[in-house]
Formats: C-alpha cells, sequence, structure tokens
C-alpha cells in the first residue's frame, strides 16, 4: 500500500519529506534518512542539489531538461548522470533515486 508523501517542509535551510519509511532531512550538507541505524550522509554541493530538488517534487518524475533548468551549475546531461551517480553511491540504498527511462529521474517515497 502507498502511503502519500506529504509536503516538504522547509525550515530554516532544513527540508523534511515524510514518506512510507518515516522521515527524511536534510540540514546543510547533511542527509538524515528514517532508518535507525542509518547514519547521515554528508553530501558534495551537486548531489546536494539534486536530493533536494528530487525531495520537493515528493517523487514525481523530474525531467533531465527540468533539472538541468534548476540546477544552474549542473552545465550538461553528463553532468547530471554523474551527480546522480555520486547522489546513489552515497546513499545506504541507491534504489532510492530511480530512473525513469526516456522521462527522467525521481524519488522513491
Amino acid at each position: 500500500m502507498m502511503v502519500p508523501a506529504e509536503q516538504p517542509v522547509a525550515g530554516g535551510s532544513a527540508l523534511r519529506l515524510h514518506t512510507r519509511s518515516g522521515e527524511m532531512k536534510v540540514s546543510g550538507d547533511t542527509l538524515h534518512l528514517p532508518h535507525p541505524d542509518a547514519a547521515p550522509v554528508q553530501l558534495a554541493p551537486g548531489p546536494l542539489a539534486l536530493l533536494r530538488a528530487l525531495m520537493k517534487a515528493q517523487g514525481a518524475v523530474l525531467s533531465r531538461e527540468h533539472l538541468l533548468a534548476v540546477l544552474p551549475h549542473c552545465g550538461s546531461e553528463h553532468a547530471l548522470e554523474m551527480w546522480v551517480s555520486r547522489l546513489r553511491q552515497s546513499l545506504p540504498d541507491p534504489s532510492m533515486v530511480k530512473t525513469v527511462v526516456k522521462r527522467g529521474y525521481r524519488l522513491v517515497v
């Protein structure tokens, strides 16, 4: 059963997203995951900006074109693919970031 994600909440510089697993929170450059044994993950600026965009989309697919428009320092599709790869490598569960063939990327919430 899918539990609908709630609106991400920005509190100061923190961004929170309620998922079926619990609350994800990005504060500064650190991602806090809902799993009790998951250590906080520090992210580089590019993957962090990508994660923030995906969190704000609440599980909706974001096209590559949209992401390139909203991520000002990501200059090409190749750079975007590298950021996606680095974000996945940083997460304890890389499948949290899904590629939707011929459409873009989404966060599994």
